[in-house]
């Protein structure tokens, strides 16, 4: 038996608990997908099982083959706190979450969004990702609450990444 977990059961992704709060308060525990950003075409619904293995995928823009990773630009452990500047304004406490977690663990990206990192383009970059990923007309969230769940996640991750990228097959 291979290991089971949280996954969806609508796309059969990997899901991680999040817990969110302030100064040694526990506030709630919610669920997420495993991705960057929340995805925009389903809600997450909770389940049992083992995950399906995905190929890596740029992160900004979830194109195929990315050939460059962002390590985080600090070390975690190193310091009891650490403190990012970001606008939560329309943010659920799950998204917020999300976002900061987002500092945390290295970053894929694709040739196109490596330049716009480069160029610290937030608006190239969440405007790709929506070119490549729409917004579904009748999805469950419509375009501006996507555009502001992108622009958080970007937007704290170029406060925190300002090095130069590895090539991807390090790993």
């Amino acid at each position: 038996m291979n290991d089971l977990g949280f996954i969806c059961a609508r796309c059969e992704g990997e899901v991680q608990d999040v817990t969110h709060g302030r100064e040694n308060e526990l506030e709630g525990v919610g669920y997420r997908h495993d991705r960057r950003v929340e995805p925009w075409d389903h809600e997450l619904e909770l389940a049992v099982g083992e995950p399906i293995e995905s190929e890596p995928a740029c992160d900004f823009c979830a194109a195929t083959d990315p050939r460059w990773l962002y390590y985080p630009s600090f070390d975690a452990e190193d310091d009891e706190t650490f403190e990012v500047e970001l606008d939560v304004t329309g943010l659920s406490p799950d998204d917020t979450a999300g976002a900061v977690l987002n500092v945390l663990y290295p970053w894929y990206a694709c040739d196109t969004c490596s330049v716009l990192v480069a160029d610290r383009n937030l608006n190239g970059l969440v405007d790709r990702a929506l070119r490549l990923t729409p917004v579904p007309p009748e999805g469950r969230l419509d375009e501006k609450a996507v555009r502001t769940r992108l622009t958080g996640a970007f937007s704290v991750f170029l406060s925190t990444r300002p090095g130069r990228p590895q090539p991807s097959r390090a790993l």
